[in-house]
């Protein structure tokens, strides 16, 4: 489809802000309480316990930036295990002995490098220092004796994810299955000898097969007809029941059982929702299942042998339990903790004796007495009776207020129910904040989570205009003093909105959003070569005219002449994803246009910010634009010109190439 057709099929609004038009906003600019100290909030995610249970390990930024901890599992002070400089992926004790892997690539570049160290932080050994740079290699898990580990690396090919195993006593790897076509490397057995494999042909069909380690080919285990997904959970204890989800019943998610010796398959769970997950505990013992419920996340616990219900203790005052990981003994179980009105944090449940604890409070002491505003779940219909789901935020008092629509990233992802620093802050300043769920994103059926496909700036951002109506009609919002932002693919979203409904936003906040669609589909890792086909049907395929045009008409690049509002560009230097020479062109054809444009480039980071400092530095330029663009005035500025901020912006200049990235979305 054109450009022009796309901008035929775009509601005219008649809420379109008039230039430099002013309004009697009720906000109070300045916060009653400093951005600054929201990132003195710790964050926090994943868990291992180490051999005897006496330490828990997990990342946080208690440090600066996202590193590997401990934790006494009985209480005490914490100690940092890694000083990494970049990002740090998958880790995990030995179940028998003091010694971690961790995963982590150099300054966001995504080329995972393994690592050995220990519960003292001793300094990290790489396994593989004779790998060529360009190898990324992914732990995977321990095996239960401790003698060896089963990571995968494209090593032996840059576009194929191969499974090995390394064993510790010769420190040498074993190729134990090799990746081809459509398949990927799913989950292992815990003796590391019957692995389960995912074959991707698009967003919407998958098949999961069983390989032994003995046999050279593998199983299917889900025929079907027509588009199915189907992922693997988790197998049983003794690998001879494999647990997936799947959406052969219907629009979500069920899960089911299938015997991997009598290939008859059963539906264990099913809701209204998503059942997303579904895993035994180390020993057996437990059998944990997790429910998307409107983006919050419904986790219960059975006793695997009985089935029923294990009563936890309750943990209602700090959040919802999410991410779950047991113990070796399956006596502890380490929790994520999730809500709109506290900030994520780790609990540590003994289930001997039913008691939880928090490891630590997130909160810094300027915070822990504020009240935060808590999400309202609502629907917003679009302009073909679809209805959006969204998280709406609104400020005290009767308005008029401005606003933000703040866009996930993905696309084939979810906004949750979850405590987001930034829009809590913007609460505190006056702004309502809606957070919507646009079609393409994932928890709300299958059906829904198609509807991007190939259209890109097309049907999404219709939806983004009506909730743009609908906060006007609903939130008491000002229509002259709203902006868009969002990171990743809620980049895109952002300047798709700028250069195909110009007119709508006052302002728009882009964090390293893509801004060429083809750029983005050719440069994608080779190690991504399983998932092409599921590429192709999302994105489009470059070598596919019909696709080349409209991925040309979608890319908010070639059209930057049509930007009339004020846009911020914020981009970490070393992105993977989204390269900077994307940015780069973007700024410079806004910059002809005379739009004021803001660059912010953020040295030593890729796609999303490991320091704490980047990212407050991030959102701080974004705060500034936003008072200054949506507060101060709304319509176009007289004149254009682009602002550096400070001493992490570099001057643009001529890109020697096009960008090149993966996944929109970490």
């Amino acid at each position: 489809m054109t450009l022009a057709a796309i901008l035929l099929l775009i509601p005219t609004t008649n809420c379109s802000p008039a230039p430099e038009v002013e309004s009697n906003l009720a906000i109070q600019i300045k916060s009653p309480i400093k951005l600054a100290e929201y990132f003195k909030i710790r964050r926090v995610s994943g868990a291992s316990f180490n051999f005897d249970e006496t330490l828990i390990a997990y990342k946080s930024d208690e440090g600066g930036r996202m590193d590997i901890w401990s934790r006494p599992v009985i209480g005490g002070n914490a100690k940092q295990l890694t000083h990494a400089k970049g990002l740090i992926a998958s880790f995990g004790f030995s179940p028998t002995s003091d010694l971690l892997v961790f995963g982590a690539d150099i300054g966001g570049d995504e080329l995972m490098q393994l690592y050995f160290t220990n519960s003292m932080g001793k300094t990290p050994v790489a396994l593989f220092p004779d790998d060529p740079k360009t190898t990324r290699s992914d732990f995977i898990r321990w095996a239960e004796d401790g003698n060896a580990l089963l990571y995968t690396s494209n090593r032996r090919e840059a576009k194929w994810m191969d499974l090995y195993e390394y064993q510790l006593s010769s420190k040498k790897s074993k190729l134990v299955w090799k990746a081809s076509g459509n398949l990927a490397f799913a989950l292992s057995s815990t003796n590391h000898k019957r692995f389960i494999l995912t074959e991707e042909t698009s967003d919407a069909n998958t098949n999961l097969y069983v390989q032994e380690r003995s046999r050279k080919s593998a199983k299917l285990l889900t025929p079907h007809r027509g588009e199915i997904s189907n992922w693997a959970a988790d197998l049983s204890p003794e690998a001879k029941t494999l647990y997936y989800v799947s959406d052969a019943t219907g629009e979500f998610v069920a899960l089911h059982a299938i015997n991997l010796t009598t290939m008859k398959s059963r539906i264990v769970k099913s809701a209204k929702w998503d059942v997303f997950d579904a895993r035994y505990s180390r020993k057996g013992k437990y059998f944990l299942t997790s429910v998307n419920n409107d983006g919050a996340t419904e986790i219960t616990i059975s006793d695997a042998k009985a089935g029923k219900p294990v009563v936890l203790p309750s943990v209602a005052n700090w959040g919802n339990l999410t991410s779950c990981e047991f113990s070796k003994s399956d006596r502890w179980l380490a929790a994520r903790l999730e809500s709109d009105l506290a900030p994520r944090s780790l609990c540590l449940i003994d289930l001997k004796t039913s008691i939880a604890r928090r490891l630590f409070d997130p909160l810094p002491e300027s915070l822990k007495k504020r009240s935060f505003s808590q999400a309202k779940s609502i629907r917003v219909k679009s302009f073909d009776g679809r209805e959006v789901p969204a998280l709406l935020y609104t400020p005290a008092g009767d308005g008029p207020f401005p606003a933000v629509l703040d866009i996930h990233g993905g696309p084939t992802s979810q906004s949750l129910r979850n405590f987001r620093p930034f829009t809590q802050y913007l609460v505190s300043k006056g702004y309502v904040v809606l957070v919507p769920n646009v079609r393409g994103s994932t928890g709300y059926g299958k059906t829904y989570m198609s509807l991007d496909n190939k259209d890109f700036g097309g049907g999404p951002l219709k939806d983004v205009l009506a909730c743009k109506a609908w906060l006007i009609a609903n939130a008491q919002v000002d229509p002259h003093h709203v902006a868009i932002m969002g990171e990743s693919y809620g980049g895109y979203m952002t300047l798709a909105a700028a250069t195909f409904a110009p007119k709508e936003f006052a302002a728009h906040v882009d964090l390293f959003g893509v801004v060429d669609l083809k750029s983005l589909v050719e440069s994608f890792p080779t190690y991504w070569a399983s998932s092409a086909t599921y590429i192709y049907q999302k994105f489009g395929n470059p070598n596919d005219p019909k696709d080349a045009q409209y991925q040309h008409d979608r890319s908010p690049l070639y059209f930057a002449d049509r930007i009339e509002r004020p846009l911020l560009v914020i981009q970490g230097a070393n992105d993977a994803r989204v390269r900077k020479d994307q940015s780069d062109r973007l700024v410079e054809a806004v910059r002809r246009s005379g739009v004021p444009v803001e660059y912010l480039v953020i040295e030593g980071e890729g796609h999303g910010f490991s320091s704490t400092e980047n990212n407050l530095r991030a959102l701080e330029a974004a705060d500034r634009f936003l008072d200054k663009h949506v507060i101060g005035h709304a319509g176009r500025p007289r004149s254009g010109r682009v602002v550096e901020l400070g001493r992490a912006v570099e001057p643009w200049r001529r890109p020697a190439a096009v960008s090149r990235l993966n996944h929109l979305h970490r």
